[in-house]
């Protein structure tokens, strides 16, 4: 009796993750992807549709920040109540409500009943997110782990190109046909209940024998504000691309929509080979501020060729050159929050810096376009950013060979 108490609510010492369970937590990144990918297209005719609602022109993009926005707000009280009630049941739930709630637009015709419904996508989109992750820190630890937060950004990307083009076929069948895709997710719940185990500590307080690694560190809240600040940063360098580059293909004369497609593809295929390289060369050669430094160096290097391009081909270049270090940052950042956190404060810690992250998403335009209002071009902008990022990231090089050669010294 005293043997089941403490093996209650914890993962059995003999049983070890394998691929097939980071491929079910993977695929929840889907839910990350939808909102902005599978009903960007559609935007356009949902306007059209609530044309005689005041105000309709604010509240239509709203339909695609307002998950963003609850997440933000959010994440950090839902990864803490998954560290006291466990994460599966969390995650099941949130799969489930998020294909219930992405769903209701089909046949809901109040605007502002589709913004509550969006509401409720970003709290499920919280707690998936949030607990995924928190799951991959809890199976995996060292190389495996870093591995899979780089394909977390590599599933992502590849959904997010995917459901680009779906959103665009489902749209042609009218505004409310691509909230279909809201669905899927409810497709992982069953897999995600059968086979994904939770994770808790044991009466005595330890961590599970099959999470703990054996090196767990001690959680250090100003490590976390750090890991937080750096992912927002993350989440305002991230969102630049997306919201500015077809507005800056239209200045150079290209409107035609699959041009501009292909551009954004180039950005997409630049994160997917960058997650690669961070997950098989990268993160066994580079400390973690090496691996920051280089990935927002490349963002940068991104940045001024796109704010230097005078035709299509180099700014479409210049975007890649930007995913290729958005594809190191992203996992980089994941990476280090997940080996910082000590078991008790995965989730809490987890979805602190997630919302960090999606909280930069909402504001990076908030950052860009008074500057583009005041130097007139995004272009200039653009471009500035680069130059600002390779210059952070030559000081921060220095600044770390700098204290290695004192501690030498000492």
């Amino acid at each position: 009796m005293h043997v089941q108490t403490e093996r209650r609510g914890a993962a059995p010492s003999h049983r070890e993750a394998t691929f097939f369970h980071a491929f079910i937590l993977l695929s929840t990144v889907i839910c990350g992807t939808l909102a902005p990918t599978v009903i960007g297209p559609v935007l356009p005719q949902i306007q059209h549709y609530f044309a005689n609602v005041p105000g309709i022109e604010t509240l239509v993009p709203v339909i695609v920040t307002m998950p963003m926005l609850v997440l933000g707000a959010l994440a950090v009280v839902i990864g803490a109540i998954s560290d006291k009630v466990g994460r599966k049941r969390v995650l099941v739930g949130a799969l489930v409500l998020y294909a219930a709630a992405g769903t209701a637009p089909i046949y809901l015709d109040s605007i502002y009943a589709i913004l509550a419904s969006r509401a409720l996508v970003g709290l499920a989109e919280a707690a998936v997110m949030t607990v995924s992750t928190s799951f991959i820190g809890d199976y995996f630890s060292g190389a495996r782990r870093d591995r899979y937060a780089s394909l977390q950004t590599t599933f992502a990307s590849v959904s997010a190109f995917t459901f680009n083009l779906l959103g665009g076929m489902l749209g042609e069948h009218g505004w409310r046909t691509p909230f279909i895709a809201y669905a899927l997710p409810l497709l992982l719940a069953p897999f995600v209940q059968a086979c994904i185990w939770d994770t808790r500590r044991t009466a005595d307080g330890a961590a599970p024998a099959a999470v703990a690694g054996g090196d767990e560190p001690e959680f250090n809240a100003w490590l976390l504000a750090l890991i937080c600040a750096v992912a927002f940063a993350v989440g305002v360098v991230f969102m630049i691309v997306p919201v500015h580059l077809s507005f800056m293909l239209v200045e150079l004369g290209t409107r035609a929509p699959n041009q501009i497609g292909l551009a954004y593809a180039m950005n997409s295929a630049g994160v997917i080979l960058g997650t690669a390289t961070f997950g098989w060369v990268l993160v066994s050669r580079l400390s973690v501020l090496q691996q920051l430094v280089a990935g927002f160096a490349i963002c940068g290097v991104g940045f001024v060729t796109m704010g230097a391009a005078h035709d299509y081909a180099s700014l479409a270049l210049g975007g890649a050159i930007n995913g290729l270090g958005c594809g190191v940052v992203l996992p980089a950042l994941i990476s280090w929050g997940l080996r910082s956190l000590p078991f008790a404060r995965r989730g809490f810690g987890t979805g602190a810096f997630t919302a960090a992250q999606f909280v930069g998403y909402f504001c990076s335009p908030l950052f860009v376009m008074p500057m583009v209002g005041h130097f007139g071009s995004r272009f200039a902008v653009v471009e500035g950013w680069g130059a600002a990022l390779v210059v952070l990231a030559l000081a921060a090089f220095a600044a770390s060979r700098l204290g290695m050669r004192r501690l030498k010294l000492s």
